[in-house]
């Protein structure tokens, strides 16, 4: 592949979105001791994989810039109760409960701030409370029978209305995107264990996360329909919604190449379903609840409508199984979005039209969508900042 044939727009894009990162710093304040970073906007708040994401980010650039990302790790730890529960959103003034327990990033986040600022020596200290915050979802979310987490409630997930997990009762969902995240989670444990000669840890969570892994392919691959489905554990059947949940498990290298490659062809390169002309689908085009609707309040859309994080996400996805081409196809399609958003209004949004290509909700919002900047440049040079890896 001829790399520097993408140069002058990778370039081009990194240059109209490098004056946006400026508006999601913010200096500590109140119940948060540390420098963080915040969707730009009305937010005040340092919310989970918001931060998570945009910190990378950041570092992704300028690794220096990972000080973010271990403040991120460090607000959480210093704010969670002695049981290892801490919320999700943290504000001045303490808790927001919105999001009942933070997303399983924490011991991710940790690990990729250290491997970018080559130090670890900051976590040493906070090493016993970090497990319990890890340990918390196995100890209060958690099905027994299946081995795997259950999300709180669909909020708590961060794809608000993702029709693979609303309106069911709570802590019932065992969900593809948690238990992804959940296996990253004890793999980055078990790194972070090593480096700091936690041997016992080290082996521990490397054999949860072999087990998690295991037992995510037993219960959560339906072989007839050749993909991922959460399962509703009150009934034990797959909740059949074709959604951005069955795309997760492609970016936390959780399925086999075999299974990889019916999910990619049969579903997410399928114009039917994921592939659309502005990038890919959050939900199936075939579900009867497809919809490109213009919605931020109770909740934010993922029924349908093209979101940077996610083609992120799905990006990294297709590199981790071989299908480069269509990541730069993807990467390509995400930029023109971004990037002819800010020419016409000024700023971006947190998702787009997947028929039409146009914004949607959120004006001028800053977030997890500065990671385009980096995206045409990862995907042509098989870059993954995310990578929990040696």
């Amino acid at each position: 592949m001829n790399i520097s044939m993408y140069n002058e727009e990778i370039q081009q894009i990194k240059t109209s979105l490098a004056p946006f990162k400026a508006f999601i710093k913010r200096r500590a304040q109140g119940h948060i001791p540390y420098d963080y970073l915040v969707p730009a906007g009305p937010y005040q708040e340092q919310w989970d994989w918001d931060a998570f994401f945009m910190g990378v980010a950041l570092a992704a650039d300028i690794p220096s810039e990972a000080i973010y990302l271990r403040n991120w790790a460090l607000n959480y730890i210093i704010n969670a109760r002695p049981s290892g529960k801490v919320a999700g959103c943290l504000t001045a003034k303490g808790y927001d409960e919105r999001l009942n327990h933070m997303k399983p990033f924490l011991a991710q986040g940790a690990y990729l701030a250290g491997k970018f600022l080559k130090d670890y020596s900051w976590l040493k200290k906070h090493w016993t409370k970090m497990k319990k915050i890890v340990l918390f979802r196995e100890k209060h979310l958690w099905n027994n029978k299946y081995g795997l987490g259950v999300w709180y409630d669909s909020m708590e997930s961060g794809a608000d209305n993702n029709i693979a997990c609303l309106d069911y009762p709570k802590s019932s969902v065992i969900a593809t995107d948690l238990n992804t995240l959940i296996y990253r989670e004890y793999k980055a444990v078990s790194l972070l264990a090593e480096i700091l000669g936690k041997n016992k840890d080290a082996k521990k969570f490397k054999d949860r996360a072999d087990t998690i892994k295991k037992n995510f392919n037993n219960f959560l691959w339906n072989e007839k329909d050749g993909i991922y489905y959460n399962i509703n554990s009150r009934s034990g059947e797959y909740i059949k919604r074709i959604s951005y949940n069955s795309l997760i498990p492609l970016f936390g290298n959780i399925a086999s190449q075999k299974q990889a490659d019916s999910i990619i062809q049969k579903y997410l390169l399928k114009p039917g379903h994921f592939w659309s002309d502005y990038g890919i689908r959050t939900l199936s085009k075939s579900d009867p609840d497809y919809n490109n609707k213009k919605i931020i309040k109770p909740y934010s859309n993922w029924q349908g409508p093209v979101w940077p994080i996610a083609n992120f996400i799905y990006m990294q996805g297709l590199l981790n199984y071989g299908y480069q081409k269509e990541a730069i196809e993807v990467a390509k399609r995400i930029s023109k979005l971004v990037l002819d958003d800010i020419k016409t209004t000024g700023g971006m949004h947190e998702n787009y039209d997947a028929e039409t290509g146009k914004p949607l909700a959120a004006d001028n919002f800053v977030s997890w969508n500065i990671l385009v900047s980096n995206m045409l440049e990862e995907a042509v040079n098989k870059k993954n900042p995310f990578a929990i890896s040696p």
